[in-house]
């Protein structure tokens, strides 16, 4: 990982923080635990005792309301 991908990363884990307290759990855990903790969905699925393609989806739930979260903000 290089120091562009560790900034970029930085950077998406200081958003994670910022609207963490507007998105239901377990959007919530799964975001956090994927950008600040760097596990991967392999590694989370057995945390939550559920499969990695649970863990790969619902991170990618949890990155669309984020998303949605920063453009109401941003109007």
């Amino acid at each position: 990982e290089g120091p562009e991908q560790r900034m970029l990363r930085k950077d998406e884990a200081m958003t994670v923080y910022q609207v963490r307290d507007y998105i239901d759990e377990p959007y919530k855990e799964v975001g956090t635990r994927k950008v600040v903790g760097g596990l991967n969905e392999k590694e989370m699925g057995p945390i939550f005792g559920k499969q990695e393609t649970w863990a790969r989806v619902t991170y990618h739930r949890a990155r669309v309301k984020i998303q949605d979260i920063l453009e109401r903000r941003s109007r």
